[in-house]
């Protein structure tokens, strides 16, 4: 089959032909870097001239991305590319992140969860209304925060981030049962803004800045679950009312199904349940945006340190 060199997904005004075609080359090498291509076999899949084609891979030879076996005269990837460094996993989808700002206005963060915690390692945009939300910053992952890692887990998995805090009330329980289930259908989280948001958060970052989680901080945040209202549920957004709003995100899947990291908006305000719905699919996109570059690039993790804020 012949796999022509098509332009770039993305807009293709100001794009560069002859560097698409080089692109392209490369991009057949890398699929099967242990493959040996003929000339004739590069060309003919990518639909170009017989002299383009020698004159990007003489080129490439030259600088050691490709390697020309003298015994076959047939081209494969080369080590110089292994010298090129990944891009900074921490900024790789600042791109979505700001996208996103822009169109919802305000702050928009990415975030992933590191052992007990989860931490906030990109982000961009400002919001007018709330705090702001700067890299590094840490809160534990014990319920009911997690709420978008854990919807998609087990039922033991579940169970046991439930019982972390200890045993939660029966209303609690049914309460979150119903939470994750409708977090499972509509893809996004809310997290509604109250006087015990805001405290109870402050004090839950600053218990956890250091990575661990301790019996003090579990017993916070369950007095948060068992005073607070968890999340908003769809009879609730289509019975008309408007409900103050802190954070609005969604789970990123790995490949596998797993959820390591999400996208999150700073609201801070005041939404009925139409626009509560529609930033919530605003933040859904823009975390399937980035899932689909971590299925086809995979995703670079690196070390987070405090040298990063």
């Amino acid at each position: 089959m012949t796999q022509k060199v098509a332009p770039s997904p993305t807009s293709s005004q100001g794009l560069s032909a002859p560097t698409e075609r080089v692109i392209a080359v490369l991009e057949l090498l890398g699929r099967e870097p242990a493959k040996q291509f003929s000339l004739a076999e590069i060309c003919r899949s990518l639909d170009i001239s017989r002299a383009t084609g020698h004159a990007i891979l003489t080129t490439l030879t030259v600088r050691e991305w490709v390697i020309r076996d003298p015994a076959t005269a047939r081209y494969t990837w080369g080590p110089a590319i292994t010298r090129l460094a990944r891009p900074d996993s921490t900024r790789l989808h600042r791109a979505d992140l700001q996208q996103l700002a822009t169109a919802a206005d305000t702050q928009v963060s990415l975030a992933r969860q590191e052992g007990a915690t989860l931490v906030v390692i990109d982000t961009v945009g400002e919001c007018q209304r709330g705090p702001r939300i700067k890299r590094g910053m840490r809160t534990p992952f014990v319920a009911p925060i997690g709420r978008d890692y854990v919807a998609w887990s087990s039922a033991d998995a579940q169970h046991e981030w439930l019982q972390a805090i200890g045993t939660p009330s029966r209303q609690f329980q049914q309460r979150m049962t119903a939470v994750l289930t409708e977090i499972r259908h509509r893809g996004f989280i809310v997290e509604r803004l109250t006087p015990q948001y805001v405290r109870v958060y402050t004090a839950l970052r600053a218990l956890s800045a250091d990575g661990e989680v301790d019996e003090i901080t579990t017993q916070l945040a369950r007095a948060y679950a068992e005073l607070s209202v968890i999340d908003v549920l769809e009879d609730e957004l289509a019975d008309g009312s408007a409900y103050s709003i802190a954070t609005i995100s969604a789970p990123i899947h790995n490949p596998d199904g797993t959820v390591t990291m999400t996208v999150m908006a700073t609201v801070f305000a005041t939404l009925d349940g139409p626009a509560i719905r529609m930033l919530g699919e605003q933040v859904r996109r823009t975390a399937q945006n980035i899932e689909q570059r971590i299925a086809r690039y995979g995703e670079a993790v690196l070390p987070f340190s405090a040298s990063d804020i």
